[in-house]
């Protein structure tokens, strides 16, 4: 079982208001009926769904007992989709500005692999990549209840409540040394997978030399360490040829002009929806 951080709960809260009188699945708790259901367009537009088709994440298609994943409520493929696929055939120029891009959008695709990925058998999916004026691109790392829901490698955080440590104060130096090697350095930050993008990244001789990554900040703690972690492995891995270059939904959709929109409605979709919070009770989760 996932262990949810107050964040999680949060953003499972405000999907399940968002998700009342709205066509859910009978059988599995937090799922809509059908991926259309969890989709502002109501359906995908074809290059996008095609896209998806073509990936491996299972992400549209139920397969045994299991889901599709967009029809989650809180799954981050629907929360990209709604945030970017209105904007596939419009201009996309206040989103470029609104991402602090140095050029203009001229293209978006989803579930986009780099080539040449030298650990087989595959090369992980960037969730989305945009292709600039000039032909520049940027990756991008899509993130939503992803960074609040994982286990930290190691031992719980709570083994480690200060110094000089449960293990020495027990009189086990020796054991405290080779315990504080499986502390986790990160507790909300995925730094492997980002490893692995960024391997994947350089490996392609024709990469992105940005990636941005994108996460949802509900403004709680743990929301607030995670975005102290990011900015930490940016600055770690600052100075190498792929940058990493954190933002977050709120910064983006905050920085959009006032009335600007991809498609009629779209702000207040995304804004009611995703931007709105609620607190973690309200789920009725422990």
């Amino acid at each position: 079982m996932l262990n949810l951080s107050d964040s999680a709960k949060s953003i499972l809260a405000a999907q399940v208001r968002w998700s009342r009188g709205r066509p859910l699945d009978s059988e599995r708790s937090h799922y809509v009926a059908k991926s259309q259901d969890n989709l502002f367009l109501r359906r995908l537009k074809p290059e996008t769904e095609a896209e998806f088709l073509a990936a491996d994440g299972a992400e549209l298609s139920d397969t045994g007992k299991r889901p599709a994943k967009m029809r989650a409520l809180v799954s981050s493929s629907a929360l990209a989709v709604n945030f970017f696929d209105a904007w596939r055939d419009e201009d996309k120029r206040q989103l470029s500005v609104a991402l602090g891009l140095p050029r203009e959008i001229e293209a978006l695709r989803f579930e986009w692999r780099p080539d040449n990925y030298p650990v087989r058998p595959r090369s992980p999916n960037l969730d989305l990549l945009l292709t600039l004026a000039g032909g520049g691109r940027v990756a991008v790392e899509s993130k939503f209840t992803e960074p609040y829901t994982g286990a930290a490698p190691g031992l719980s955080k709570k083994y480690f409540p200060g110094t000089p440590g449960l293990w020495a104060a027990a009189g086990l130096g020796a054991v405290q040394t080779l315990a504080d090697t499986l502390r986790p350095a990160w507790q909300y930050l995925d730094v492997p997978q980002l490893l692995k993008h960024m391997l994947g990244l350089a490996s392609d001789p024709n990469s992105p030399t940005i990636l941005l990554y994108l996460w949802y900040d509900t403004g709680l703690a743990d929301a607030r360490i995670h975005g102290e972690e990011v900015a930490r492995f940016s600055e770690q891995v600052g100075g190498d040829r792929i940058r990493l270059v954190p933002k977050t939904y709120q910064e983006v959709f905050e920085s959009l002009s006032p009335g600007f929109e991809p498609a009629e409605g779209w702000r207040a979709y995304v804004g009611d929806r995703y931007l709105r919070r609620v607190v973690p009770r309200e789920t009725g989760i422990q």
